[in-house]
């Protein structure tokens, strides 16, 4: 019996020293996302992927109406995993919802480079306490920028 005991203490201090498996530690990450011009992009979604993972993992936070954002990776606003990350932003209109008509799409905002973490060209680092970023992003060219 007294050896059964022991056993079963040591079976639970082996799955607490291996972690069981648990998620990673995320710390709060909020930010805004700017033109050059300093005005917000006022719709949206910022991504996050974590570089050096053995699997990809990714924060994302919807942009306000003042280009603001706070990531959730797990749980929706508990942040990011702290190293290096890639970023992309997206800002598409949804489709269903009625702008999606002919002649009544908005021109799009944001330049497209930036919805694929490969092109957009943004990197930052999460630290280990709370992250205040500022993604600044370009506007899409004008259509006569385009020939």
């Amino acid at each position: 019996m007294h050896s059964l005991k022991a056993c079963g203490i040591l079976l639970l201090l082996m799955g607490l020293a291996g972690g069981c498996g648990g998620q990673p530690a995320t710390y709060l990450v909020h930010g805004t996302v700017l033109f050059p011009d300093g005005k917000p992009l006022a719709r949206g979604t910022v991504e996050f992927e974590a570089l050096g993972q053995t699997k990809p993992i990714t924060a994302s936070g919807e942009i306000g109406s003042d280009g603001t954002f706070r990531l959730g990776t797990f749980a929706a606003n508990d942040g990011a995993i702290a190293g290096e990350h890639r970023v992309a932003v997206i800002s598409d209109y949804e489709i269903g919802t009625g702008v999606e008509r002919p002649g009544e799409l908005p021109p799009v905002q944001l330049h497209p480079k930036f919805r694929s973490f490969k092109t957009s060209g943004l990197k930052f680092t999460v630290k280990p306490r709370m992250n205040n970023i500022l993604v600044e992003v370009d506007y899409a060219p004008a259509a006569d920028d385009k020939k």
